[in-house]
């Protein structure tokens, strides 16, 4: 912070001045008094360098008026080190907020936050990302924008105890009929890769080429697609769980095989030469089979197949690219069903011996 510091008499004792640029360019000044000596005064500098510091920032008036979505896009916009998944999960959250998302950031009240939190019907986990996400953008306009001056998330109260929600999976009567209505090789591809692999959106849409071992029979995660950053759209994957080599079936390399013997190659080897284009075609051919269908779907297919065939949680966590912990919250009913059936396995184990 650029600044000079003055002393002065006045009032029979000494005052301090510090002259200082606030971030809008001005100078500006603060001061204190009533010290008996000049040392006093310059002892004191420190302590209102540190108080000036601390003050608020001048609010530039287009930040002022910004709406909490607008704010949003303009946070995300500047925030370097945010990927396309987590842009979209901070859009998401403020969204689900409705009207008050629209409304000014400086006039929006705790009561408006809660009243709109109060509505969530979401699962719960996913109302604590929503509530963490708007934490993270009140706190910022708190603090470095100054727009507010106080951050009322965390005293929001969010519904906790509401029932876990089970996770869509496809039957292999519906994956069979899915790739039946497939209009493009691509679509019906990219579905076969999600059923047999458990690929996330980012990860299926930068999969190239070289990613694919003919000879091991696997798939390499090592990267997702991050279309925000058009000039370096490689991003690394979601944590570093995330990087895995996948084992994938004969019938999913054959696939694959005749795939790439049948289509030109893109001069960025990637599997997909229009990723956006066949994501949607395979969102809206799955729409068809039902209504509540997502291309995530075939992901939970993807666990829910490994767990049903007795496959430990580590190694479904471990292909999955995800931590144990999360393997168990987000498919716990069939870990329930496990530890039923280890049950009745322990019972015959130790029973011989009594």
């Amino acid at each position: 912070m650029k600044h000079t510091t003055t002393y002065r008499q006045k009032d029979n004792g000494w005052q301090i001045i510090v002259s200082y640029k606030d971030t809008s360019g001005k100078w500006r000044q603060k001061s204190k008094q009533g010290f008996a000596r000049k040392t006093d005064a310059k002892d004191a500098e420190a302590g209102l360098i540190e108080q000036i510091k601390k003050m608020p920032r001048p609010v530039d008036r287009g930040i002022a008026k910004l709406t909490l979505l607008d704010f949003c896009e303009h946070y995300i916009k500047n925030k370097k080190s945010i990927t396309e998944g987590t842009a979209r999960q901070y859009k998401q959250a403020v969204k689900s907020l409705q009207d008050v998302a629209n409304k000014p950031m400086r006039q929006i009240t705790f009561m408006d936050l809660q009243t709109a939190v109060s509505g969530w019907i979401m699962k719960p986990g996913t109302q604590k990302n929503y509530k963490s996400k708007l934490d993270v953008l009140f706190r910022a306009a708190v603090k470095p924008y100054g727009i507010i001056s106080h951050n009322p998330v965390p005293d929001l109260e969010i519904e906790r105890n509401r029932e876990s929600t089970e996770r869509l999976t496809l039957s292999e009567r519906q994956f069979q009929r899915l790739l039946r209505i497939c209009k493009t090789s691509s679509v019906q591809l990219a579905a076969e890769i999600c059923y047999y692999a458990g690929l996330r959106r980012g990860e299926l849409l930068a999969l190239t080429w070289q990613d694919v071992s003919w000879k091991d029979m696997t798939i390499t995660i090592n990267k997702q697609l991050d279309m925000r950053k058009a000039d370096k759209p490689d991003a690394e994957p979601k944590s570093k769980n995330s990087f895995r080599v996948i084992p994938v079936p004969f019938v999913l390399i054959r696939h694959l095989a005749r795939y790439h013997d049948t289509q030109p190659l893109n001069i960025n080897r990637r599997i997909f030469a229009m990723p956006y284009g066949i994501y949607g075609g395979l969102e809206r051919t799955m729409k068809k089979i039902d209504s509540k269908f997502t291309p995530h779907c075939l992901r939970h297919t993807y666990a829910t197949n490994l767990l049903a065939h007795g496959v430990d949680i580590r190694t479904v966590a471990a292909l999955l690219g995800d931590s144990v912990r999360t393997v168990i919250k987000t498919y716990i009913h069939y870990t329930d069903e496990m530890r039923a059936a280890a049950a009745k396995d322990i019972e015959k184990i130790f029973a011989q011996n009594f």
